[in-house]
């Protein structure tokens, strides 16, 4: 078989595979096993974006491959919170006197007048079909409770290490085992605190205002379509755009670094000029203009005539790939700007580097 004819044979399967891929994804669109903001966050995708990739037919290989790894991550996930599940039923029944194994093996909390309750299953089920019934709305509280296990769990990976406190390395291991290994709503709000305590302010997009009746709130809530709103409630309160921006920010200011300009910088404001990379990693920018002020203000305290001054400034701009406008010019010479998140983040490591798990 020629080179030719075995690319031909190819084609058609990657094609497939595209077609399938594609399907799958819009399927849980349309049924709401994933939110469609997840996806783009995850993928670097606007809605548009991802819209247009779904109704294409042709190869978008940047897309592909990055939604094709998306998905890869979104089912090992799935797949280990049905594992830790199924262990924990296991476990419940083979060591009825663990009080661990009997929660996490538990539906979904019952309801405070629990003898009411039973009263009432009891007469569910001495009625024709009640047993039915009753098994339905079991199947349908746990694949609730495992939806809402995977949407927490699929926030924390879109998080980036610096949104949180150093400490949540160590701990972020056990976490993630106790939230696969959650059997209700209740088990899940307790993970879902667990991991807003170890956000950094830097992590929103304004101080988390809404905190403590955020956190009185979601105490008081145990049906998983509750604790998903207020997961949701915590996620719309995140710096997604700058979380996006982050990687870029980086790339230019080690691009910087690396240039004549850069290490003029280093023999102006050494300091200075590491506070830049604290505020790329506290989220302080909103974007290559921002930081583009803050190194040019550096720059302007340079020595020397107006024309080498100005030089300075255009290949800081060249580096960082904005453009010098009159604003920057005129910059005076000033520190790197503070951030709020970057004051609070020496004190919020310590307080959580001692926290349970």
């Amino acid at each position: 078989m020629t080179s030719r004819t075995r690319q031909q044979d190819i084609a058609p399967s990657v094609s497939e595979a595209l077609r399938l891929m594609k399907q799958a994804v819009q399927s849980s669109l349309d049924l709401g096993d994933i939110n469609p903001q997840s996806v783009c966050k995850a993928v670097g995708m606007t809605k548009p974006q991802l819209s247009s990739w779904l109704t294409t037919t042709s190869p978008s290989p940047h897309w592909d491959a990055k939604v094709a790894e998306w998905l890869k991550q979104a089912q090992a996930r799935a797949l280990s919170a049905n594992g830790a599940q199924h262990r924990g039923a296991s476990s419940s029944v083979s060591s009825k006197g663990s009080g661990k194994a009997a929660k996490a093996s538990q539906p979904a909390k019952a309801s405070p007048s629990g003898g009411a309750s039973a009263k009432a299953a009891t007469s569910r089920e001495s009625t024709p079909g009640g047993r039915g019934v009753q098994a339905g709305g079991k199947a349908s509280t746990e694949q609730s409770v495992r939806r809402l296990k995977q949407d927490l769990l699929e926030l924390e990976t879109y998080i980036p290490w610096t949104a949180v406190s150093s400490a949540w390395q160590s701990k972020r291991a056990a976490w993630e085992r106790k939230t696969c290994a959650a059997g209700d709503a209740g088990c899940v709000v307790q993970q879902l605190l667990a991991l807003e305590r170890f956000l950094l302010p830097c992590a929103f997009e304004a101080r988390w205002s809404a905190g403590n009746e955020w956190r009185a709130r979601l105490l008081r809530q145990n049906s998983a379509a509750d604790v998903k709103q207020s997961l949701r409630e915590l996620e719309d309160a995140m710096h997604w755009a700058r979380f996006g921006a982050h990687s870029t920010l980086v790339e230019r200011y080690e691009h910087l670094l690396t240039s004549r300009a850069g290490e003029q910088l280093e023999r102006l404001g050494a300091r200075r000029l590491a506070q830049v990379r604290s505020t790329i990693d506290s989220f302080g920018y909103a974007g290559l203009a921002d930081m583009a002020q803050d190194c040019i203000a550096i720059a302007g305290g340079a020595e020397g005539a107006g024309a080498e001054l100005r030089e300075l400034r255009e290949s800081i701009c060249a580096a960082l790939g904005v453009p010098l406008t009159d604003a920057l010019l005129r910059l005076p010479a000033k520190g790197a700007r503070s951030t709020d998140a970057s004051d609070d983040l020496s004190s919020t490591t310590s307080a959580l580097a001692a926290a349970p798990d």
